[in-house]
């Protein structure tokens, strides 16, 4: 599954969250972070996102973790890992 991981809030528009929340389903979230359903694809996510600076986000590949595997803490308590 895909992470968009906000790289500088300070320049991300509240419009493109607002797109990506129209557009894409959106399994998990922070502040600064979407974790997408695995049904989209990361071509899926780039055509949602291709107004948007590539500088200011990342796309990173995750699958679900166990507390102690845990690289990324999601809202919701669920912890990810990510895929190098």
């Amino acid at each position: 599954m895909q992470v968009l991981m906000i790289q500088d809030e300070l320049r991300w528009h509240d419009r493109w969250s607002s797109e990506i929340g129209k557009r894409l389903k959106v399994k998990d979230s922070t502040d600064h972070m979407f974790v997408f359903d695995e049904g989209h694809t990361r071509e899926d996510i780039l055509t949602v996102l291709s107004g948007v600076p590539a500088e200011l986000y990342r796309l990173v590949d995750v699958e679900e973790a166990a507390e102690e595997s845990c690289e990324i803490l999601a809202d919701s308590g669920k912890c990810y890992k990510k895929l190098h």
